[in-house]
């Protein structure tokens, strides 16, 4: 089997696109990072979050995103290269050679194609794959976080469970045991006041929850201006600290879900998160095809003339799916149609605006270009 002879004016198109695609990853990706991290190193420094997590939530939610930032940055990358090439008469040039639009646009897609199933990896598994974990450990890591925080001598205010005031004599090295443990929360209009000689902390092993178990003390149930207090002895009380994200609100996160979770549901929804899905590559290919009749320019025109079009393009295009998927949620749109109503519209567009620009349309009269 002969190896694939990619022409030498298509491997000279990729080379210039993928130099202007991967400057504008570069940058997008950095904006996307410093943004993340930013927000990360805020809520650490506000004792959110443990420090140890912070990279690895960064790693997760880059692959969540990628999938989305990678069509803009071809599509911008295209606008660059191909109006560089304007500018400088390469473009006028090959058109003289019989090197049109539609020759132009073939030569992409031999980076358009590859990069579409990449995006449709992304958006498909990948991306909700990094979502779910990402959650996991977000949760998982402030969890931690109330026993990270846990002093001897100190009052500490608790959050999630067990929400009220921990005080505690003593505590183990690996915070695991601990002596003299008081607790102070509130239930409905009682206050519950615990007391124990010691504390350590379980986790179940079937759901994941975790408790602080009370050893030797006592419970006090009632309502402070009343004297009739319930008074209970216990040798073991668990109190339960927090709750295992997994069963609770993750798997609701419809971003997160696995593809064959979504695919195999009857709810709108569920329907409208699939067509999402499933836009991100063809709007990679499509994209694709807007940038050709978008980045032709004239010689004059300044080196970021069509960077404004393109990125105004962009935003309508996503703007339009997000909507899309609103409807499809509300049943405005019937769930057979999904989203390639949209689609077939932007395919048209560019088809008219590839032979619009470049002069094919019989009506215009002008020039036709090869293709």
């Amino acid at each position: 089997m002969s190896p694939i002879r990619i022409p030498i004016v298509d491997r000279y198109l990729v080379r210039e696109v993928l130099f202007a695609w991967l400057a504008v990853l570069l940058v997008l990706f950095a904006v996307l990072a410093t943004n993340r991290l930013i927000r990360y190193l805020g809520d650490a420094a506000g004792g959110e979050l443990p420090a140890g997590v912070i990279l690895t939530l960064l790693g997760l939610q880059t692959v969540r995103y990628l999938g989305l930032i990678l069509p803009a940055s071809f599509f911008l990358g295209i606008v660059l290269a191909f109006g560089r090439l304007y500018r400088d008469s390469e473009m006028a040039v090959m058109s003289a050679c019989g090197i049109g639009p539609w020759r132009q646009f073939r030569a992409l897609l031999w980076l358009a194609v590859p990069l579409a199933a990449l995006v449709g990896m992304l958006s498909l598994y990948w991306g909700p794959a990094a979502a779910h974990k990402a959650e996991v450990v977000q949760a998982e890591a402030e969890a931690d976080m109330e026993f990270a925080a846990l002093q001897a001598g100190r009052f500490l205010q608790a959050r999630g469970a067990t929400e009220g005031t921990l005080y505690l004599e003593r505590l183990s090295e690996d915070q695991r045991e601990m002596e003299d443990v008081f607790i102070r929360s509130q239930n409905n209009d009682d206050r519950v006041i615990l007391a124990a000689r010691r504390g350590i902390q379980e986790e179940d092993p079937i759901t994941g929850d975790r408790y602080l178990v009370l050893l030797d003390g006592w419970r006090y149930d009632g309502e402070p201006d009343r004297a009739d207090w319930r008074v209970t002895r216990f040798q073991r009380h668990g109190v339960l600290v927090e709750e295992r994200p997994e069963d609770i609100d993750i798997r609701a996160r419809r971003n997160a879900q696995p593809l064959a979770e979504l695919w195999g549901s009857d709810t709108a929804a569920d329907r409208a998160e699939v067509q999402w899905r499933l836009a991100m590559p063809v709007m990679t290919l499509l994209l694709a095809l807007l940038a050709v009749p978008l980045s032709k320019s004239a010689p004059r025109d300044g080196r970021y003339g069509r960077l404004l079009s393109a990125v105004l393009v962009y935003v309508g295009y996503f703007q339009l799916l997000t909507v899309g998927q609103d409807w499809l949620e509300g049943g405005q749109v019937p769930a057979a149609l999904g989203l390639w109503w949209l689609h077939g519209a932007v395919l048209l567009a560019g088809v008219v605006g590839l032979l619009w620009r470049f002069d094919l349309l019989p009506s215009r009269g002008g020039r036709r270009e090869a293709s």
